[in-house]
């Protein structure tokens, strides 16, 4: 009867367990981060694909980021339709949310401003950088992420989560590294000194002679300081539930898309000038456009559901997904730092998510953060 008992307590224990894993599989949070991953994998397989095709003209980066903010904005209302059900509820809901609390929706404008100069900051940093200093250097965004987590959210970690942030960067980095020099090995040009980019072109004026590295290290430095503001401060917007997710996604468009248009004209003048705003455009850019739109929606409902950091933990997994979709695809080979940066990624996920911030205990109660 004892060992009767006894099997039927591991069964229910093994039944728990299943249901439990299968419930918080379901949940906002875990469903977001795992579409993200996968969805993530197949976007930048994408734009690989796209973007090292035979073509005459390569289209602008920012012409493709404008028609995918488009697309954002152009979901964003019809899921807003979805939530108000009727376009009556919809455009009272836009109209009330855009000019009587327009002091909430001018508040998009510092993500968008932000992450546009971001971009054109690291657009500038490669002209200075070779691209393994790069890779390394642009790391330092996981961690001026958790910085702005815990001022702007007081958002609690571990001693351990920290060093699981930083085995993160790491990890990346080494899964990252084959690809960083055969970059390099394709752009440097040896001049005696600093490894130097093709065209020789520094598009700063330096009058005080300052070292190409030394501003190149300044352009990833402020860069990686405004991406832990914006994926911070996003999240605070989200999370504040002062308005629907999906007018904010609108709002970030609607800000968005001019913006992109000025970082077109400064990082792509000539081009645009000689051959217009969507030079190089065909199916397959507007498809990746298209796709794009999308996964900015998808990172919407990241700092919703989930966190900033988590993000950059599901990045080290897209990472690794979308190179062994490569081998495959792109007739790509791993290396065996690739297969160690993997183990270190993931290393870092289980320190990260086994080791939280707990509070000290008040008065005999235990209360944990997480």
């Amino acid at each position: 009867m004892a060992s009767v008992q006894e099997s039927k307590k591991n069964i229910d224990i093994d039944g728990g367990w299943k249901d439990s894993f299968i419930k918080n599989l379901l949940t906002p949070k875990a469903l977001s981060l795992i579409f993200f991953v996968f969805y993530g994998t197949f976007s930048v397989c994408m734009l690989r694909f796209v973007r090292f095709r035979d073509v005459p003209v390569m289209y602008t980066a920012a012409s493709a980021l404008f028609i995918g903010e488009i697309v954002k904005g152009t979901f964003s209302i019809y899921f807003l339709i979805l939530q108000t059900k009727s376009l009556t509820a919809t455009a009272q809901t836009l109209y009330t949310e855009t000019f009587i609390n327009y002091t909430e929706c001018i508040k998009s404008t510092i993500p968008a401003l932000c992450y546009v100069l971001q971009n054109l900051l690291y657009y500038y940093a490669i002209s200075y950088l070779d691209a393994t200093l790069l890779l390394v250097t642009e790391q330092i965004r996981i961690l001026t992420t958790a910085c702005f987590a815990t001022t702007i959210l007081h958002k609690k970690l571990s001693n351990i989560q920290w060093m699981s942030m930083v085995v993160l960067i790491i990890g990346i980095i080494f899964m990252q590294w084959q690809a960083s020099e055969g970059a390099a090995k394709s752009e440097e040009v040896t001049n005696g000194t600093d490894v130097v980019t093709t065209t020789h072109y520094y598009p700063i004026p330096n009058p005080l002679k300052i070292s190409p590295t030394i501003i190149g290290l300044i352009m990833v430095l402020i860069g990686s300081v405004l991406s832990g503001f914006t994926g911070i401060y996003l999240e605070k917007m989200y999370k504040d539930n002062l308005m629907s997710v999906w007018v904010r996604n609108l709002h970030l468009a609607m800000f968005s898309i001019p913006m992109l248009v000025v970082a077109a004209l400064i990082t792509d003048f000539k081009q645009i000038m000689a051959g217009g705003f969507f030079n190089g455009f065909d199916y397959w850019v507007l498809t990746v456009s298209v796709v794009f739109g999308i996964h900015g929606i998808l990172i919407a409902l990241i700092l919703k559901y989930a966190s900033t950091i988590l993000k950059c933990f599901a990045t080290g997994f897209v990472i690794a997904l979308t190179t062994i979709v490569s081998i495959f695809l792109f007739d790509k080979h791993i290396s065996y730092l690739f297969v160690i940066g993997t183990c270190i990624v993931l290393s870092s996920v289980f320190l990260y998510s086994n080791f939280p911030y707990i509070q000290p205990k008040q008065k005999g109660e235990n209360i944990s953060g997480v």
